[in-house]
């Protein structure tokens, strides 16, 4: 394909009156190339889609565009643009950098290396490529607080520059003193069109992918172009704030994305990593034409306290629970798959809440019916009994055996069974009448520090009554019922030996310890979400060295933050 007429090496469109908040300025360096040549496949959205966002930015969101397109997009001209900006910026600025275009994953011993092809890349002489620690070696002599990497290209979720994701947690709401903090803290993000385990790990090395769909822009440029015109703006749900952060953005991008090209046979997920000089500050658009709305932050009372202390979490603190998001996810497949699931733990892992503040709102979110979660007690029946008392019988088949029926005003009349039978087989029959009357449905069941079967029952019948009464339940609805208990590790043989035998193998999921990241979440976390922030950082880190080899550390680290917060509350500061 011949070049296109020669342009001015960098087309540069200045910024009109939007404002730049609490930045200098916003400078744009904006790559999109069609035309390429020497064995490149050419391609057709990429250099409209530059254009259009250049135009975006520079009308909508005040920024200074530099627009490399086709010819004027070699690999030198990106290079030394980035370099010129190093020299031209400061940490009052802030940067973005998109490009559209071809992208390449080639082997290498750590997975995928990828690499940008600019427009005097030639097919299979990776020389001639733009490598992407090139790039990153470029970004960062930009002294910018802010960065955020657009990339548009085939394999470019490949470009991995942190070997882990952040999962992303919108807040409900974005605080005045939240978004404060977006802006003064660093902030350098990158978002990447599509998984680096879609197109690059299956294509043949060097090989090119088909980008575009035909039409005016590719879908992912389609999709930004919404988002950043208020689209993007999802927090607070159904009305947005006036503010797009990364966040919010990569978010919106990945639900436009996905099922529009998965539909069309050819599955695109977009992903969001920090980069090296990621702190916790959030990229930035202002929505256009939507006023700020950004509430001030809840007071930092005795009663907010982010933090349980020596108390477990529970699911009305999932809010405030961190540090779990693999373990939760591995215990639940587990339960999806098993009527039974045995918790272990030694004491201060953590088990109760992992159960109570994470597995239980992703079963109830999913449309699992969460009975009241029982602690046997001196009373274990009774309090199984309890659980399951509010069950409705709405099969013929349960009244006929024994359920209590409705009275005059509607209060419940035990049958003569239910006043004679045993609790066990009431519990049982309350149960299969539920199964009976919700087909397809999940009942869970919830039995927290089993151990007190052996610490707090003093009767031997009853311990085995109510371990008869489980193991039946897992047993007569494997496909509804699911059975989950807590129990410290040092009671296990006490009860792998019980009517719980035959399944208890299978059932067994021991809590690991936490990982540093892990505790770096647990301390950090729970500050953020009350718009809060431990300072210095080297508190964090002396605290994760404190307890990271500690059996039992977990519930005192959060009996030491707790602590702290109470201090902070009783001086009476404003800084958070």
């Amino acid at each position: 394909m011949p070049d296109p007429p020669p342009t001015p090496p960098t087309q540069t469109r200045p910024a009109r009156t939007p404002p730049r908040p609490g930045f200098r300025r916003s400078v744009a360096v904006v790559v999109g190339i069609d035309a390429y040549r020497d064995g490149v496949p050419p391609l057709r959205t990429a250099a409209g889609d530059a254009r259009r966002l250049g135009q975006v930015l520079a009308d909508d969101h005040g920024y200074d565009v530099r627009l490399l397109t086709d010819a004027d997009a070699s690999r030198e001209s990106i290079l030394d643009t980035l370099a010129e900006l190093a020299d031209a910026l400061g940490r009052e600025d802030r940067v973005l950098f998109y490009f559209a275009g071809h992208g390449v994953a080639l082997g290498g011993d750590d997975g995928p290396t990828g690499y940008l092809l600019p427009h005097d890349a030639r097919a299979n002489q990776a020389e001639t490529y733009l490598h992407m620690p090139a790039v990153q070696d470029a970004l960062d002599a930009i002294p910018c607080r802010h960065g955020l990497v657009i990339l548009d290209s085939c394999f470019s979720g490949a470009f991995r520059w942190s070997s882990t994701r952040d999962v992303v947690r919108l807040p409900p709401v974005i605080h005045q003193e939240r978004y404060d903090r977006f802006i003064l803290d660093p902030a350098w993000q990158a978002i990447a069109s599509a998984s680096h385990d879609q197109k690059a790990l299956d294509a043949l090395p060097g090989s090119f992918g088909e980008r575009g769909d035909g039409g005016g822009h590719s879908p992912f440029a389609r999709a930004l172009f919404d988002a950043l015109a208020g689209a993007g703006d999802v927090v607070p749900a159904g009305e947005g704030d006036g503010v797009i952060t990364a966040s919010e953005l990569y978010l919106y991008l990945e639900h436009a994305v996905q099922p529009e090209t998965t539909e069309a046979g050819n599955r695109q997920t977009p992903r969001l990593w920090p980069l090296a000089k990621h702190d916790k500050g959030e990229f930035i658009f202002l929505a256009p034409g939507h006023a700020l709305n950004l509430p001030p932050a809840p007071p930092l009372s005795y009663e907010n306290n982010p933090w349980r202390g020596l108390e477990a979490y529970d699911e009305d603190d999932a809010d405030l629970f961190f540090g779990r998001d693999e373990v939760v996810a591995e215990l639940h497949e587990r339960v999806r798959a098993r009527p039974l699931a045995v918790v272990l733990g030694a004491s201060g892992t953590g088990k109760s809440s992992v159960v109570r503040a994470g597995l239980v709102p992703r079963l109830r979110e999913e449309g699992a019916r969460v009975l009241p979660v029982v602690r046997p007690g001196a009373a274990p029946m009774q309090a199984l009994a309890g659980a399951v008392a509010d069950l409705q019988a709405l099969s013929p088949l349960a009244r006929e055996g024994g359920e209590p029926s409705r009275g005059q005003g509607g209060a419940v009349q035990p049958s003569a069974d239910a006043r004679t039978d045993p609790p066990e087989a009431l519990i049982e029959r309350r149960v299969a009448a539920w199964c009976a009357a919700h087909p397809g449905e999940t009942l869970v069941l919830v039995v927290d520090q089993l151990e007190e079967l052996v610490t707090m029952t003093r009767s031997a019948d009853e311990r085995e009554a109510v371990l008869g009464v489980l193991a039946r339940l897992a047993h007569a609805h494997p496909e509804q019922v699911r059975v989950v208990l807590t129990l410290r590790s040092d009671f296990e043989p006490q009860f792998d030996r019980s009517a719980l035998r035959a399944r208890w193998a299978e059932a067994r999921y021991v809590v690991p310890p936490m990982s540093q990241a892990e505790l770096r979440e647990v301390i950090e976390k729970p500050a953020s979400e009350r718009v809060m922030y431990v300072e210095p950082r080297a508190v964090v880190d002396d605290l994760i060295d404190e307890v990271i080899q500690t059996p039992g550390g977990l519930p005192l680290l959060s009996f030491a933050l707790s602590e702290m917060y109470r201090r902070y509350v009783e001086r009476e500061s404003d800084d958070r």
